[in-house]
C-alpha cells in the first residue's frame, strides 16, 4: 500500500491539536487561531485574528510575554502564566513559542496548553496548506507524546515528546503496529480505526525501554476531504506529568521552611537541628508531639529541605476519613471496584504523591487491616488499587506524625509492631508550648502581625500585663490555641488596644502570683491524662471481657459478636490483659 500523503504531519496537523495554536507576529498581532483557541478564548477566528495575544493576557503579565519573546527568538521559550477569556476568566496556560520564519518574515508559532483539565481534541480542517513547515514544528515540539497511524494501526509518525515518553527512537516505531510498541493490546484503538470511535484518558500501564510507564492515551480519527477514515492520531501523556500539573494548581505544595518556625527556645532549635538532619535522608519519619504543635509545619519543613522539594506535597489525616474509606483514599480504586466507584477508576494519596512526600498525619488512627496494606507498600515500594491486580511502582517518601504514644499502642494491641519498626527510623519529638515559654511573646507578636497584615489595622497592648498570664497558661491546645487567642482577643476588643480583659476566661483566672514562668498546681501533660483515661478504658474493657466470658462459660466466639470483634481481635486482647480462657 502507498503511502497516503493526507497522514504526512503539518498538513492537517493544525486543526487536530487539542492544545490551543495561534501564529502571531512579532509585536503580538494573531495571524492565525486553530478551533481550540476560539472554544477556549470565546471568540470566533475572525475576531481573534483582529486582536493581539496581549489582549488574551491580563495586563500585569504583559512584561512576561514580552521577556518570552524576546528568549523565543533566541530559539523557542516555555512559559507559564494566566490568559483570559471573553467573559474575563482566568485560564491558566503554559505557552509554547518557538519562532518560525516564513518569506523573509518572522512569526511565532504559539502551542498553548489549557492546563485547568485535561485536554479534548477539537477535530476540525480547513487550514491554510503554506503553513506545513510550521504545522510539522508544532507536531515535532508539542509536549505531549504523538503518534499517527494509517488505518492498519501501523505508525507513521512520531514526534519527539513520544521518544521521550516510549525511550525509544522514531526510526524503531516508525512501520511497527501500535500494540507491538507499546506492548499492550490496544481495543479502543481498534475501535478509533475501524469505526471512526474517538476516545480520551484512557490509562494504561506499558513497559518500555525497560521501564515501567503509566499513560493515559487519547486517540482522534483522521479523516480526509471526502469523509473517508484514512488513519488517526495518539496522544499520550505520563501520569506523572498530569498529576505535577494538579499539584502546581491545586495546592498539593509544601509552603512552610526552617526559618519559618518562630523561636528563641533551645528545645525547638534543637528540635529544628534534627528535622534538618533527617531533611537530608530518604528514611521514613515519625514526628511525635500534643495536638497543635506544629507537627505538619516541621514536615513540610522537612520536605523543603529534601532533594525531593520540586514534587508534591500530599497530607492526609488518617483520623478524619472514615475507616471505610482509608484503602481507597491511601491506594486509590479501579472502576467498577465497588458501588459508586467512580468511572474509569481513581488514584490514591500513594500515587499523587510520587516522586514527593506523603505526609500521614495521625497514623495512630489509622485501623488495623490497613496497617498490613501500608507495611506492604512500604516494604515492596508498589501498590495495587483496589479491585484490580496491576502492581503500580511509586516512588515517596513517608513523614508520619501522631499525638499518641505509638510504642503504647502496640503493647495494647492497637497498632502493628512491625510497621511501627518500619515507620519509626528517625523519631523526633515536638516540644509543646508549654516548654518554649520564652516562644509566646514572639508567637503573640506573630499571630497578631499576620491579623494587622490581613485587616490593615493596628494595635497595641501592654507586654508586661499581658504577658504574665499568657506564660502561666498550660496551653493544653499548644502553638494552635494560642494562634485562636490571639484571633478571639482582636474579634472582642472591637479596637486598636488589647489588654487582659479580652483573653479568655481560663487564662484570665491564672494566680497571677509566683513564678510568671510555672504552670497551673493541677497540672499533668496531655499525654499523662491521655494515658490514665486510656489505662481506666483498658481496665473497663478487660472486666467486660472477663464478665462475658463468664456468662458464656468461655466462648469466645459469642464475647466477640456481643463486643463487635472478630475472634482474633478477642484473643489477642485476652492476651495483652492476661486474662485466661479457663
Amino acid at each position: 500500500m502507498g503511502e497516503n500523503t493526507s497522514l504526512l504531519p503539518g498538513k492537517f496537523f493544525f486543526e487536530y491539536i487539542p492544545d490551543i495554536a495561534l501564529i502571531v507576529k512579532p509585536d503580538g498581532q494573531i495571524v492565525e487561531a486553530n478551533p481550540a483557541a476560539c472554544a477556549a478564548y470565546g471568540y470566533d477566528r475572525e475576531e481573534l485574528l483582529n486582536m493581539d495575544i496581549f489582549k488574551l493576557t491580563p495586563a500585569y503579565l504583559h512584561g512576561l510575554l514580552l521577556e518570552s519573546f524576546k528568549k523565543a527568538k533566541k530559539g523557542g521559550a516555555l512559559v507559564e502564566m494566566l490568559q483570559q477569556n471573553r467573559e474575563g476568566q482566568d485560564i491558566p496556560v503554559e505557552i509554547n513559542l518557538q519562532p518560525v520564519r516564513y518569506q523573509e518574515q518572522l512569526y511565532y508559532l504559539c502551542s498553548i496548553r489549557n492546563i485547568s483539565h485535561l485536554l479534548e481534541i477539537l477535530s476540525k480542517k480547513d487550514h491554510l496548506s503554506w503553513l506545513t513547515r510550521m504545522f510539522t514544528n508544532i507536531f515535532m515540539h508539542i509536549t505531549d507524546g504523538v503518534m499517527i497511524l494509517d488505518t492498519e494501526g501501523r505508525i507513521k509518525e512520531v514526534n519527539l515528546a513520544a521518544e521521550r515518553i516510549l525511550n525509544k527512537k522514531a526510526a524503531e516505531m516508525k512501520g511497527q503496529p501500535l500494540g507491538q510498541v507499546l506492548g499492550i493490546k490496544t481495543p479502543y484503538t481498534n475501535e478509533l480505526l475501524r469505526r471512526g470511535q474517538p476516545y480520551s484518558d484512557i490509562e494504561v500501564f506499558i513497559e518500555s525501554g525497560g521501564k515501567n510507564i503509566q499513560l493515559t492515551l487519547s486517540g482522534n480519527p483522521v479523516r480526509d476531504e471526502e469523509d473517508r477514515l484514512v488513519g488517526g492520531i495518539l496522544f499520550m501523556r505520563p501520569i506523572e506529568n498530569i498529576h505535577n500539573l494538579v499539584h502546581r494548581f491545586t495546592g498539593n505544595r509544601a509552603s512552610f521552611q526552617f526559618e519559618d518556625i518562630v523561636t528563641v527556645s533551645d528545645n525547638v532549635l534543637e528540635t529544628i537541628r534534627l528535622a534538618a538532619q533527617a531533611a537530608g535522608s530518604m528514611s521514613n519519619v515519625l514526628l511525635e508531639g500534643e495536638s497543635g504543635t506544629g507537627k505538619e509545619v516541621f514536615a513540610q519543613a522537612i520536605h523543603n529541605q529534601s532533594s525531593r522539594r520540586n514534587g508534591p506535597f500530599i497530607a492526609v489525616n488518617c483520623g478524619a476519613i472514615p475507616r471505610e474509606l482509608v484503602g481507597s483514599e491511601l491506594f486509590g480504586y479501579a472502576e467498577g471496584a465497588f458501588a459508586g466507584a467512580r468511572k474509569g477508576g481513581s488514584p490514591g494519596k500513594f500515587e499523587l504523591a510520587s516522586g514527593g512526600t506523603l505526609f500521614l498525619d495521625e497514623i495512630g488512627d489509622m485501623p488495623l487491616e490497613q496497617q498490613v496494606t501500608l507495611l506492604r507498600v512500604l516494604q515492596e515500594k508498589s501498590i495495587t488499587r483496589i479491585g484490580d491486580s496491576k502492581l503500580i511502582p511509586i516512588d515517596v517518601r513517608v513523614i508520619c506524625a501522631t499525638n499518641k504514644n505509638l510504642w503504647e499502642e502496640v503493647e495494647i494491641g492497637n497498632f502493628r509492631a512491625d510497621l511501627y519498626y518500619r515507620l519509626n527510623v528517625i523519631s523526633i519529638q515536638i516540644p509543646p508550648l508549654r516548654s518554649r515559654i520564652k516562644d509566646i511573646p514572639l508567637l503573640f507578636d506573630y499571630f497578631l502581625d499576620a491579623i494587622s497584615s490581613k485587616t490593615g489595622r493596628q494595635f497595641i497592648y501592654d507586654r508586661e500585663s499581658l504577658m504574665k498570664p499568657l506564660q502561666r497558661y498550660h496551653w493544653p491546645g499548644n502553638v494552635r490555641e494560642l494562634q485562636n487567642v490571639v484571633e478571639r482577643m482582636v474579634n472582642i476588643s472591637g479596637g486598636s488596644y488589647l489588654n487582659v480583659e479580652h483573653l479568655p476566661p481560663e487564662i484570665r483566672k491564672m494566680n497571677v502570683t509566683g513564678n510568671a514562668f510555672s504552670r497551673p498546681a493541677k497540672t499533668e501533660t496531655i499525654f499523662e491524662a491521655r494515658q490514665q483515661s486510656k489505662k481506666l478504658r483498658a481496665e473497663q474493657e478487660k472486666q467486660n471481657i472477663i464478665a462475658l466470658l463468664d456468662k458464656y462459660n468461655g466462648n469466645v466466639s459469642k464475647v466477640a459478636r456481643e463486643m463487635g470483634y472478630d475472634r482474633s481481635t478477642i484473643y489477642r486482647k485476652m492476651r495483652n490483659y492476661s486474662i485466661s480462657s479457663t
